[in-house]
């Protein structure tokens, strides 16, 4: 016999690379090391990015406590500057590589978190949708992990397992980066009901990191195409996104405040309030006007006494509400992911037909 005739039969033309054969066994781990051979790339680049995160966090951490300026400059931030003390507060803002400028830089992961929760979240669901999903069934490849003893739900839920176990991990990760950073700056954080803060402070993020790769994968099951199905996917957690930022301060009761003109507010200040308003001498509640007495601010009391206002209300959440309504949005995105993936095995299922 030739060897032309044992060579294996040639691949049908347009089904891209092939999908590695399951190793020995069928189960479930067979797909998921079937999963790792493929996507392993991925892997392994999502891991170069999170050692690069934290060596950036680390350096500039040390930057910042290491610079040689750092407590004659850190002093002016602290306690201010005397008038003859200027030009040494200007050389302060003007070295190079000194405490300032290593400071600004980091507070700026402390304090600007959109970057720590919104990329992450995007690229899951964009890659999820695209190179998770839909390459593998715009190309046909998935055919042949299909016959090769590998059932379609098998195929799928080994993708989805392999990369659910890097979102956890990528969100705990950035997490405890984010925590670090704000906690060891030394200018004000961030609010803790800030957008991006709220989620790259708790355990929302990992939910968020986890609803994204499900909407990718719901995604890509249903376009079947790379880029319409990164597109859908992209929009898709961006509404989503938008929806549970409307309903967040409605998971857990307010708490609510009431005081007269010229009293100390009895609300705290690091609240996040979801409502106010003012008080009538009859003590009814109303909204806060938008354009009544904008004037100035020690006359604005006399004008709202002389059209019947005596106080203020306020709805608000404590920081102490913080963690309940980390838990309770955590549940409902994790209640949410978990009926996407319903919907994508039930997507797969008539695909598979």
């Amino acid at each position: 016999m030739s060897a032309a005739d044992t060579a294996a039969p040639p691949r049908p033309a347009g089904t891209g690379p092939a999908t590695p054969a399951p190793p020995a066994g069928t189960g479930f781990r067979a797909s998921l090391r079937v999963a790792h051979l493929v996507h392993r790339g991925t892997v392994r680049t999502t891991g170069i990015l999170l050692l690069l995160a934290s060596a950036v966090v680390l350096g500039l951490y040390l930057w910042q406590r290491l610079a040689p300026d750092r407590e004659r400059c850190r002093g002016f931030y602290r306690d201010g500057f005397a008038p003859d003390q200027l030009d040494e507060y200007r050389a302060c803002w003007e070295a190079t590589f000194g405490y300032q400028e290593a400071s600004s830089w980091y507070n700026l992961l402390g304090g600007d978190p959109g970057l720590w929760f919104f990329v992450p979240v995007l690229l899951a669901a964009v890659l999820a949708a695209g190179p998770l999903v839909a390459r593998e069934l715009e190309s046909g490849t998935f055919r042949l992990a299909w016959t090769q003893a590998e059932t379609p739900r098998r195929w799928l839920t080994g993708r989805l397992a392999l990369f659910a176990a890097v979102a956890v991990v990528t969100g705990a990760v950035l997490v405890g980066l984010f925590r670090f950073a704000r906690t060891t700056g030394e200018q004000w954080p961030a609010p803790w009901d800030r957008v991006g803060t709220f989620h790259a402070i708790g355990p929302v993020m990992v939910a968020y990191l986890l609803l994204a790769l499900a909407v990718g994968v719901l995604a890509g099951l249903l376009l079947r195409r790379v880029l319409p199905a990164m597109a859908l996917a992209a929009l898709a957690t961006g509404a989503l996104l938008a929806l549970f930022h409307r309903v967040r301060m409605d998971l857990w009761p307010t708490k609510s405040a009431e005081w007269q003109f010229g009293q100390p507010w009895a609300a705290p200040r690091d609240a996040s309030w979801t409502e106010r308003g003012l008080l009538t001498s009859a003590g009814e509640r109303m909204p806060q006007p938008g354009n009544l007495c904008t004037r100035d601010w020690d006359e604005r009391h006399a004008c709202l006494r002389e059209n019947g206002y005596v106080g203020q209300w306020v709805e608000y959440h404590p920081a102490s509400h913080l963690w309940p309504l980390q838990l309770v949005e955590t549940a409902l995105v994790l209640g949410v992911t978990a009926v996407l993936v319903l919907l994508a095995l039930r997507a797969l299922r008539r695909l598979a037909l």
